[in-house]
């Protein structure tokens, strides 16, 4: 009995010395200024990162900045893209970029056709046809 009492008050008192430490205060935050909000140009049209075939050029986009492609562009994945939109993909097969084809910067490639598919999906789940497949609406 007298031990698990001499214990109580020993762990009593080593709680008691751990919660009375000084705390040392912290130097006040600097002001920083805000960053600045980047405006749209009506009617300009933006592009998420990657590659597009457009008029008959590719065009590269990255961090907002569009150029064209002059010298072979190589992805993170392997895959390379060459100005006159030849596309070597990893495992060494080739195919060509048509008009309106996209390629992100991971080299997953959207052709038009996939984007008249998803479009049509998109705009039956909107009227409520229900179809072959299920659309999630967010």
């Amino acid at each position: 009995m007298k031990a698990t009492v001499s214990l109580f008050a020993a762990l009593l008192l080593s709680g008691a010395a751990l919660t009375a430490q000084a705390q040392t205060k912290l130097p006040p935050r600097k002001p920083v200024a805000p960053r600045q909000k980047v405006v749209i140009k009506e009617g300009a049209a933006t592009m998420k990162d990657g590659l597009v075939m457009k008029e008959g050029k590719v065009l590269y986009t990255q961090q907002g900045q569009t150029n064209p492609v002059s010298q072979p562009v190589t992805l993170v994945n392997g895959t390379k893209i060459m100005a006159d939109g030849t596309v070597t993909m990893a495992d060494g097969t080739s195919t060509m970029l048509k008009e309106g084809d996209m390629m992100s910067l991971s080299g997953r490639m959207t052709t038009m056709a996939m984007k008249a598919e998803q479009d049509s999906l998109m705009m039956a789940a909107k009227s409520g046809k229900k179809g072959k497949m299920k659309m999630k609406s967010k």
